[in-house]
């Protein structure tokens, strides 16, 4: 085997002499050969790092409710789409989309494969987005889709309305088809995806083992991930510190701040906060009362206090980050109590009782009530700061604590006048659901105002985001505060800082080292 490797090299240098360019050396030559050459390096058989499952939860990514679980299914699951950190689309396992009027059709790469060998196919992808539709996780993203059809590997999407940015959404985990019910039973499985990893079953544990022949090949510095097995009973954070778990995400969905030591990064999420408006209430109708609450409201200090730091402030329902926001002049998110008063003085409440409330000639008092979600500590604390600022313009908030349940028929009922409300929105930040008759968000929202209406025009390409920014900025029928954040912990024994994009958990995931 020396031998002819030392023929091969002889007729390689002989090669490189006649083809050297003049003023090129022989190992200018040589390097030159060797640069075009690709080396990569095999990934390390062991295990590397661990990170948690729960052993309670569902590994299916339609049925997981817990972040534990779903941190998981990015790596073990493709989508057609992801997005990058300014929520733009990017491509996955699609190679391409287009949308006319309200058909969006997606063709997928050639030559994908589930890790069971098994092709992917368009087939595949329909069966997934109908579970998907009615999932919890990914159902909010989908709200603009009413069906789907495939022909081959190109797949066709029916839209509610035209959008030439509704890749962004699909970004739901594509299973093979069926895989995940048991052949001989009817109970659910883990199904089969064509992600980074697939799950390796060993009896006693599981370890998440890579895909090396995803996409165009996958090369990770370890080819194996350990899986610590964590229950409801288990704290991620006890197990973390005591060296089980190396990285977890938290989303703080329970609305609960846990302390955690190690390094951590914030990642985006879409989940916006915001204080909706009974636009039937008599002292909130004028639009500079409700612009003077905004101006009331330091909702950078909310964000830090409120939510521990893990939230950042908006004025707009429409992530600060989103490029569609690019060039345009958003309202301002800074406190100004002076320019509050002289709001509501223009709006008619000009006078101040002996309690320091303020009032209308007509008698209209000042006296609001704030509903809000008792069980989410995170909301309560932002309530009762609200209640405190608002106080100082005259402003009086009562508050209504509900339990959750309480707290939706309350908002269901209209019995408020303010509301702390949360909604996941989609990645392309749609609002039908709050500007459109019968939306899922339109709580308290007057649908015919011409916030709703520039809306529309914007959704069709009649008017642009800034016709829409400053619509909406002038009536506000919502008061948006935050966008909320989760984080991803590592411990010192990874080298590496753990990046995030709002489309994926471990997007260096294949880069992580152990020290």
């Amino acid at each position: 085997m020396k031998r002819y490797t030392a023929i091969i090299l002889s007729i390689v240098l002989i090669l490189s002499l006649c083809s050297c360019n003049p003023g090129e050396s022989l190992l200018d030559s040589i390097s030159d050969i060797q640069a075009e050459e690709e080396t990569i390096e095999p990934g390390i058989d062991e295990v590397g790092y661990k990170l948690p499952y729960d052993r309670t939860d569902s590994l299916n990514p339609y049925e997981a409710k817990g972040i534990v679980n779903s941190s998981l299914s990015t790596l073990l699951y493709d989508s057609l789409y992801t997005v990058d950190s300014n929520f733009n689309a990017v491509e996955l396992m699609a190679a391409s989309s287009s949308v006319k009027e309200t058909t969006l059709t997606v063709v997928l790469k050639s030559n994908l494969k589930f890790t069971d060998g098994n092709p992917v196919t368009g087939r595949d992808v329909v069966f997934s987005f109908e579970k998907a539709k009615s999932s919890d996780a990914y159902s909010e993203y989908l709200n603009n889709i009413s069906s789907a059809e495939y022909n081959g590997n190109t797949i066709t999407f029916n839209l509610n309305h035209a959008c030439i940015s509704e890749a962004a959404n699909l970004v739901f985990p594509i299973i093979e088809f069926n895989s995940d019910v048991s052949e001989d039973s009817a109970d659910l499985v883990v199904p089969a995806g064509s992600g980074r990893y697939y799950i390796e079953d060993n009896g006693s544990s599981k370890i998440l083992r890579a895909n090396l022949n995803r996409l165009d090949g996958y090369h990770p510095k370890y080819n194996m991930i350990g899986l610590t097995a964590v229950s409801q009973s288990d704290s991620v954070q006890s197990l973390y510190g005591l060296g089980e778990i190396d990285a977890y995400v938290n989303d703080f969905s329970d609305g609960q701040f846990s302390n955690y030591s190690g390094t951590s990064n914030d990642y985006d999420m879409t989940n916006l906060v915001y204080l909706g408006v009974n636009s039937e209430s008599e002292s909130l109708s004028s639009g500079k009362v409700r612009r003077a609450i905004a101006l009331l409201l330091n909702r950078c200090d909310l964000a830090k206090i409120s939510f521990a730091g893990h939230a950042v402030e908006t004025s707009m329902p429409v992530h600060p980050g989103y490029s569609a926001l690019n060039g345009c002049t958003l309202p301002t998110t800074a406190y100004n109590k002076d320019s509050a008063i002289n709001l509501l003085e223009e709006a008619g409440f000009n006078q101040v009782s002996s309690a320091g409330i303020r009032y209308s000639e007509s008698g209209t008092t000042l006296e609001i009530s704030l509903l809000v979600n008792k069980d989410n500590s995170f909301k309560l604390s932002l309530a009762r700061s609200i209640q405190q600022a608002l106080k100082k313009a005259g402003i009086s908030v009562s508050l209504k604590e509900y339990s959750y349940s309480a707290y939706v028929s309350a908002v269901e009922e209209g019995s408020y006048s303010l509301y702390i409300g949360e909604a996941k929105l989609s990645n392309n930040f749609d609002l039908s659901r709050f500007f459109t008759d019968g939306g899922s968000l339109s709580y308290g929202i007057d649908t015919t105002t011409e916030t709703a209406s520039t809306y529309i025009k914007y959704r069709s390409g009649e008017a642009t985001m800034q016709n829409f920014i400053d619509a909406f900025a002038d009536e506000l029928p919502i008061i948006p505060i935050a966008f909320r954040k989760g984080i991803t912990v590592k411990s010192s024994k990874l080298a590496q800082d753990i990046l995030s994009t709002p489309g994926d958990y471990f997007s260096n995931i294949n880069e992580w080292t152990v020290s």
